[in-house]
Parts: C-alpha cells; structure tokens; sequence
C-alpha cells in the first residue's frame, strides 16, 4: 500500500510528454516498484530476533498461538514505510534533477540566440557634429568663436552661419578689391569721371551702377543661388571649370574672405572718419580721374 501510495503521489510529475523526462520517470517507476518488492520481502529482517518468541510464550500458555503473526506484521509495516518513503524521496530528487538539467540545458541553448542581440546594441554612436572639426578651422587662430554662435551637434546652424559667412566673405572681397581698383581704373565714357569712395552710391551716373548691383545681387540670391543641402554650403559650382572645389582651396577661400570683410570694414570706416577714399588713406593724391573732375 505504501509503494503505491508513494507512486499515487508523484503520478503527477509523470505527465510532462518532454521524451527524455518520460524515460528517466519511467525508470524511476521501476526502480520504485523493485524497492517496494524488495521491501516487502525483507520486512521479517527488521523484526527483532526471538521477538515473536517471547511473545508467543506468554501465548502459549494461554493456550493461544494467534497473536505472533500480528505481532511481526507491524516491524514488517514500518520498515516497508521506511523504504518506500525512502524511495519516494530519490524519486523526488530525480524529478528535481531532471528540471534543473532541462533548465540549465534550455539556458545553454538559448545563448546562441541572446548573443547577436548583445552585438547589436553595443554598436557605436556616430560622435556629434562638431564646430571645431569642419573646414575653415586653421592655424594660428584654429576654431574662433567667441560669442558661442556655433553649438556642438547643430549642424543645421552651422550650415546657415557658414554659408552667410561664405557669402559676405566674397561680398567683401569684391568691394575691398572695387575700392582699390577704382583709383586706377574706371569703365570709360559712362563712370569716367565719378567721385571715388562711398560718395559713388548717390552722386553722378555711379549711383545708376549701385542701383543695378542690388538688382543683380538680389536676383542671384533669390532665384540663381539657392542653397541645396546635398551640397556644401555656397557650393554654386564651377561655371568657369577651373576643377580646384578641395579642402585646400575652400579653407583659403574662408580665410580671404574674413580678411575681405574687415578690409571692407576698415574703409568705410576710415572714410567717414578722413574723408580720404581707400587709396588716399595710405598717403597717394586724389586720382587722376578726379582731378580731371575737378579741374585740379
């Protein structure tokens, strides 16, 4: 009754359709039914020698020989107990062995899977945008931004601050070139004899070529010169083909122009404070083409 009692209990653990579970619970099973028979053939072992003796003579005497045989049956009683919780034990044991080896082999196996996930997501972050590492930072200066315009991983602002940049660079270089080059030269029969300097914009016929550089200019940066953002910023193009649009000749175009736009600067502010045109501020005459003007 215990042997099957002990196996009415762990019936349950039976259940599982895993294959490998079912044959190691089906040798639990059998080895559980040998110890049971062996158990129950080895119960009168565990029966105290001349136990049934001593108490059959006070039987005897009576004259009644039935009580030895219940006296054996419960020595026979506990030790089938015994072994058959005994048994009940190793078979739990088993079972839990069984579970942890599934487990352990179930985490074994899913490693492979668990290890590309781990690659993936240890992958790199490309670095923000930097300011500092762009084209224009060169020696001695290096990276010049001291009021803080240019902000690291705004690459939209930087495109806008730099193709401002590029353009009244070349602003300023045009106009510093045009304030020197009118003391030599002039484009004849129509500004031959025009005043130099700022005065150019409103007086004689140079204000009608003022007014015909604003339309020029507002037309190229409205409708011609657009900037496109595949592109670098005041990347127009090479109309005239001269094939040297690299990193050597755009960081010298950066920096003439910056020297464009404070020379620019400097003579329009030398000029309201002399009265002196570009040239005049380093000490020349008035140009030939004034004094002509003037009658002087």
């Amino acid at each position: 009754l215990e042997v099957i009692f002990a196996l009415g209990i762990g019936a349950p653990a039976l259940r599982h359709p895993s294959s490998a579970a079912m044959v190691a619970k089906k040798k639990a099973v059998v080895c559980l039914a040998v110890a049971g028979a062996a158990a129950w053939k080895a119960a009168p072992l565990f029966v105290a020698p001349g136990a049934g003796l001593a108490r059959a003579s006070p039987s005897a005497a009576a004259g009644s020989a039935t009580p030895a045989p219940a006296a054996a049956a419960p020595a026979a009683s506990v030790a089938a107990s015994a072994v058959a919780f005994a048994a009940f034990g190793a078979l739990a044991a088993g079972s839990r062995r069984q579970r942890g080896g599934s487990s352990m082999r179930a985490s074994i196996m899913m490693e492979p899977e668990e290890v590309p996930e781990a690659e993936g997501s240890a992958k790199p972050k490309p670095p923000p945008f930097d300011p500092a590492k762009q084209i224009g930072v060169t020696e001695p200066i290096g990276f010049f931004d001291p009021l803080g315009f240019c902000k690291v991983g705004d690459k939209e602002g930087f495109r806008r601050l730099r193709a401002a940049e590029i353009k009244h660079g070349r602003a300023g270089m045009m106009a510093a070139a045009g304030a020197v080059a009118q003391y030599f030269v002039r484009i004849p029969i129509v500004f031959d004899f025009e005043n130099a300097g700022l005065s150019a914009a409103w007086s004689g016929n140079s204000k009608y070529g003022f007014i015909f550089l604003l339309f020029v200019s507002g037309y190229l940066e409205i409708f011609s010169w657009k900037e496109d953002s595949e592109k670098e910023p005041g990347d127009f193009g090479d109309p005239i083909g001269f094939n040297i649009y690299d990193s050597d000749m755009r960081n010298k175009e950066l920096n003439n122009g910056r020297a464009g736009m404070i020379a620019a600067l400097g003579i329009v502010v030398a000029e309201l404070y002399t009265g002196k045109s570009a040239m005049e501020t380093f000490g020349l005459p008035p140009s030939a083409f004034e004094t002509g003007l003037t009658g002087g």
